[in-house]
């Protein structure tokens, strides 16, 4: 699992030496903090923007930040909710107006945006003070440096798998598919227009460009290819090729996924899928509790991707940072260190559903024993290609933001699948050169 997560990282995580944008941040100790804002009782106040209240509901949140709180009863901490589809763009306002919270949810690819834009510090001299179990459990793909330096500890962890609608594939006669093969014989059988029933619940949204990790960049894996090596878009390939035309073959061919895939998103997926007429979603671990919000009487489960020439999955998650112009930052800091730590991760993780990332949470008997959440454990463990990506690429949002255009491009026939990747290619590949002047 290390082998496979760390090969693209490392070589993306060589990228240290690098220009950044002029910052007015103050890293990590540098100089005095600002003056901290209090509660009526005389607490200081930890302000965190994150989405997943309005994903997850206030009760499952709110029992993590009771449990935080009574470790640190000094601090109060104040929950601030922001659809995800809003987030980023919201986050850049608020810094720019010098107001962001203290604590900032980044994507996986807002990281190194965030970090050139001075928005979030570096944190390698609150890491260095953990002790060293802790640092040993949160080491891996997602704490990799960005040009020398740390910028968050992981909060949400995961790969994607195929959900699928078990109701569905009863009345049809058909099993979970294990090949692109299955996949498509299954797709078709499951697929009626006139019931308003569809295999796949397709979304390729550009706005927020997140859906591409779902749906296109495993296919790729699958296919024997690479998303990123050795600093430099590796996609354009024949296996590339192959991965765009099984995708399209989907969408257009046999017509077997939801109406809409070129303005649909995570949302438009996740409620297709709970409305009962589709038989399949590519998902992540945070999914699960999210369609046991949505429909609590859908009877679904989860297996690994099907597999092409190999198996592979893409793995991401959302990582806790902190703000550069933030007002209580070592009050921050022990609100992140409390999160990233097993006895957090666990409390987080049983309150969402969510998949841990440190190495000693991950073993407890919740995830190990969990139906769900035990074929995410062991897809990471046992798939060919598990590619680590967001974290990593320069100005991350902005270059899935390009691919998924150039993906739309060919399902729309203005170019071909080697046109498409390979204009896709030209653009990361420049975001990669610029980033090593």
């Amino acid at each position: 699992m290390k082998k496979k997560w760390f090969s693209t990282l490392f070589a993306a995580s060589l990228l240290m030496t690098a220009c950044s944008p002029p910052s007015t941040s103050n890293t990590a100790g540098s100089e005095p903090e600002q003056e901290a804002s209090k509660s009526d009782d005389g607490r200081t106040q930890v302000r965190w923007m994150q989405h997943w209240v309005n994903e997850q509901g206030p009760d499952k949140i709110n029992e993590v930040k009771a449990a935080f709180e009574k470790k640190h009863p000094d601090i109060e901490l104040i929950i601030e909710d922001i659809p995800f589809a809003q987030e980023h763009d919201k986050l850049l306002s608020l810094d720019l107006a010098g107001m962001p919270p203290d604590v900032i949810t980044a994507s996986g690819a807002w990281v190194t945006e965030f970090a050139d834009a001075g928005m979030i510090d570096p944190i390698d001299p609150y890491i260095e003070k953990l002790p060293e179990d802790y640092q040993a459990a949160i080491e891996g793909p997602m704490t990799q440096p960005w040009k020398g330096k740390r910028y968050g500890i992981p909060i949400t962890n995961g790969n994607i798998a195929l959900f699928y609608n078990k109701k569905l594939l009863e009345e049809a006669g058909v099993e979970p598919p294990k090949t692109w093969d299955e996949f498509l014989a299954a797709s078709i059988k499951l697929t009626d227009t006139s019931k308003n029933r569809y295999a796949l619940t397709g979304n390729l949204a550009a706005e927020p460009p997140t859906v591409i990790s779902y749906e296109v960049f495993p296919f790729i894996l699958q296919a024997g290819g690479k998303i990123i090596e050795n600093n430099r878009a590796a996609f354009n390939t024949p296996e590339g090729v192959k991965a765009l035309e099984f995708y399209k073959s989907l969408v257009k061919e046999h017509k077997v996924t939801t109406p809409g895939e070129l303005s649909a998103g995570e949302k438009e997926k996740r409620a297709n899928f709970s409305a009962g007429n589709v038989a399949f979603m590519f998902e992540g671990p945070w999914g699960v509790k999210i369609q046991e919000g949505l429909n609590p009487d859908l009877e679904f489960g989860v297996v690994p991707l099907p597999a092409g020439e190999q198996t592979g999955t893409i793995a991401q998650g959302s990582v806790l940072t902190l703000a550069s112009k933030g007002k209580n930052k070592e009050a921050a800091w022990k609100f992140i260190e409390f999160m990233g730590s097993a006895e957090g991760q666990l409390l987080w993780d049983k309150a969402t559903n969510f998949f841990p990332y440190n190495k000693q949470t991950m073993q407890d008997p919740y995830f190990q024993e969990d139906p769900y959440l035990k074929v995410f454990i062991d897809q990471a463990e046992t798939a060919d290609r598990v590619e680590v990506i967001d974290n990593f690429l320069p100005q991350a949002n902005d270059l899935r933001k390009q691919f998924t255009i150039e993906v739309q491009n060919y399902l729309t026939d203005k170019k071909t699948a080697k046109e498409a990747l390979d204009d896709a290619a030209t653009y990361w590949n420049a975001a990669f050169e610029k980033a090593e002047q």
